[in-house]
């Protein structure tokens, strides 16, 4: 009786280091502050096995993992070999990368196919007595059930929705039309806006150098000896400062213009992504001590 129950216990010990071999060098590392890359070598494999990865925090106690934040050799259909690959997106399943966290590979036997039975027949001892012939029909033996292999959904990356806020209009108060731009829906349209830009900053120059032929003809009249003399200058001042003041009051409504409507362009952008659930990623246009700067927000 004992040397059957060594035998078996042998046997399972055996099985189970052959099991606890089929993985071996496991690696882990962070790659782009974000994601986690796992390398192992699996020694052996069999059809219908699948490989799986558990992930355990020091903090949290075991992680779970989405198939949509999770990549590469992993699942069925994984060959045998050195430097197999999966890397999983830590961040984008709410997990920030700032404690200890362990992966464990393992290989998960699939189940096994069973071949078709042999139909057998036994020997007839009676002696054979002559009868007439009975048809019979043949039946066809089942096919055996091929398993259903399914291959590792490939991983889906955190979706970056293209900031289109009422912020935009902080660039169009600088560069009007140019913030418009950036507030059309799905993508951003150019069109004839940068026409804008050019005819503010064209009105611009425009009433600037009207303004310096104003302060050119009234400094001509100033030196006239008498009011006949001096009468054409001091109209020709007076047109110029017109056109100056015109031209310069035309590009500041065009450019206040553009700026409300690129404000309330954006409200409304902004109100649409809140209710889709559409910005886990934002870069926004913004201003530190003067200047404009890119703010990035993520949320999770």
């Amino acid at each position: 009786m004992r040397i059957p129950l060594v035998f078996l216990l042998s046997l399972l010990l055996a099985t189970s280091s052959l099991a606890q071999e089929r993985v071996r060098n496991v690696r882990i590392r962070v790659i782009d502050s974000s994601q986690l890359e796992i390398r192992y070598d699996l020694i052996e494999i069999h059809p219908g096995d699948s490989v799986y990865v558990d992930m355990e925090s020091r903090l949290r106690g075991e992680l779970r993992i989405l198939p949509e934040f999770i990549r590469g050799d992993i699942g069925k259909r994984v060959t045998a070999g050195s430097d197999r690959r999966i890397v999983w997106d830590a961040l984008a399943s709410g997990y920030p990368l700032n404690e200890d966290i362990r992966a464990i590979v393992s290989v998960k036997a699939g189940p096994l196919i069973s071949s078709a039975p042999v139909a057998t027949q036994q020997p007839n001892e009676s002696p054979a007595k002559p009868t007439e012939p009975v048809a019979t029909k043949e039946s066809k033996s089942a096919d055996p059930e091929m398993p259903v292999v399914s291959t590792p959904t490939e991983a889906v990356s955190v979706r970056k929705t293209r900031y289109a806020g009422p912020a935009w209009a902080l660039l169009s108060a600088v560069a009007p039309g140019i913030g418009n731009i950036f507030v059309q829906m799905p993508k951003p349209k150019v069109g004839l806006r940068p026409l804008v830009t050019i005819g503010c900053y064209g009105l611009l120059a425009y009433g600037l150098s009207e303004r310096q032929k104003s302060h050119d003809e009234y400094a001509l009249y100033e030196q006239q000896k008498n009011m006949t003399a001096a009468e054409p200058y001091y109209t020709q001042a007076n047109s110029h400062h017109q056109n100056y003041y015109l031209a310069t009051r035309g590009a500041i409504v065009v450019a206040a213009i553009d700026v409300i409507l690129t404000f309330m362009k954006g409200l409304r952008n902004n109100r649409l992504q809140r209710t889709q659930g559409l910005q886990p990623v934002t870069v926004r246009p913004g201003l530190q001590a003067g200047q404009l700067t890119a703010v990035v927000h993520y949320s999770f």
